[in-house]
This record gives C-alpha cells, sequence and structure tokens, in this order.
C-alpha cells in the first residue's frame, strides 16, 4: 500500500493506526466489525496507545478514512487551478471522482455512506458526521470558494452566497456519485456516465441561478 502523506502529518503511533484502517477497508473488511486491538495489531503497536490519542474505535475510523480522502484535496485543487472553463472544470472534477471512485476502496466507502448505500452503527455514523462537520467539510471550502469565484466572474451563475454554492456543488456531487454506485453494484441504469454527467452539471447551474 501507498504510503500516506500529508503536509500536516499526525503523530507516527496515529499515522499507523490510520494506514492499518485504510488497509482493512482496501482488503474489503466491514468497517461496523473492525476491533481497536485489529487496528492495533496491524499498526504494530500495544493496544493501550490507541486510547493515548483516541477514546474509541469509531473516532480511529471516521479520522482514518477521512485523513485518506483529504489527500484528494491537492489534486481537486489544481483542477480548479489548472486553465480552462467552469464547465470544463465541473467536468474534470466528475472525471477525477469516478477515477478515484473505481481505484480508491476508502472513497467508495465514504460515497457508500453519503449515498446511504452503506449502513454503518449509529455510533460510528455520529462520530463520523462529527469529524466530517470538523474536517472534511472545512478542507474543501476554499476549493468549492475558488471554483464558484470563477463561476461568478464568467456569468455561469449568479447566487453568491458561498453557503448556497457549497450545497449545491455537494448535492450535485453525491448525486453523480449514487450513479457510479447503481454502476458498481451491478445495475444498469437508463443513463450512460456523459448523459449523468450533463444532468448534474444543467441541475447545478439552474440550483443557483
Amino acid at each position: 500500500m501507498e504510503e500516506i502523506k500529508c503536509s500536516s502529518a499526525p503523530p507516527q503511533k496515529v499515522l499507523l493506526m490510520y494506514q492499518a484502517v485504510i488497509e482493512m477497508v482496501e482488503e474489503g473488511f466491514d468497517v461496523n466489525k473492525i476491533k481497536v486491538s485489529d487496528i492495533t495489531a496491524r499498526a504494530g503497536i500495544g493496544k493501550g496507545t490507541a486510547y493515548e490519542y483516541f477514546s474509541s474505535k469509531e473516532e480511529i475510523i471516521a479520522d482514518a478514512i477521512l485523513y485518506d480522502v483529504q489527500g484528494k484535496r491537492e489534486q481537486l485543487s489544481r483542477i480548479v487551478k489548472e486553465d480552462g472553463s467552469f464547465r470544463e472544470k465541473f467536468g474534470k472534477i466528475l472525471d477525477y471522482i469516478t477515477e478515484v471512485f473505481r481505484e480508491k476502496e476508502t472513497f467508495c466507502l465514504l460515497v457508500r455512506i453519503a449515498t446511504g448505500s452503506y449502513e454503518i452503527s449509529e455510533s460510528l455514523h455520529r462520530e463520523y458526521e462529527k469529524r466530517q462537520q470538523d474536517k472534511g467539510c472545512r478542507v474543501m471550502e476554499d476549493i468549492v470558494e475558488c471554483f464558484m469565484r470563477q463561476g461568478v466572474a464568467e456569468g455561469v451563475i449568479k447566487e453568491r452566497n458561498p453557503e448556497l454554492q457549497k450545497m449545491a456543488f455537494v448535492a450535485q456531487v453525491i448525486a453523480f456519485a449514487s450513479l457510479l454506485v447503481r454502476r458498481e453494484k451491478g445495475e444498469v441504469p437508463q443513463l450512460s456516465m456523459e448523459q449523468g454527467k450533463e444532468f448534474v452539471y444543467g441541475a447545478f447551474v439552474k440550483s443557483l441561478n
């Protein structure tokens, strides 16, 4: 497995626990059944060490998944900052999501949780939502805001409220992700990927005008 890297990396023992969780997710483990002892054994540290940094397995798992997904932020940031129109960049964002969904199981898991196609325990869901608000959403805000400024500058969108812009962006990304989930499950929606991209872009722009 490729080592996780981040500009503000956590303590080494925490990073080892994150990597342990991500390895298990990649191998198809049910996150609801992963125990703290499973994580620490794979990380090569004592079980008691985990509780020096976290109070529960839910905290470790939620943090690990979000930490891994935050690594995608750099690529999304490059897409938003490179040359191209607002529409072209939106298409590239969807293409990147499709690529990562196929190749990265942790991202797939996050999408499944967001779209309701993967059931997690109430305690893990609660911790995930809390951690997402603290870390996941905030880490994407600057990218979305930069992207939206271009849309406004090009006259493609009129809505300038950043909260409404973010809501519209997230809603359509999740809508597109649900199409990926259905295809992964072997379902064949009466909609091609290109039709799906065109639809979510149109709905996205319309919602902000």
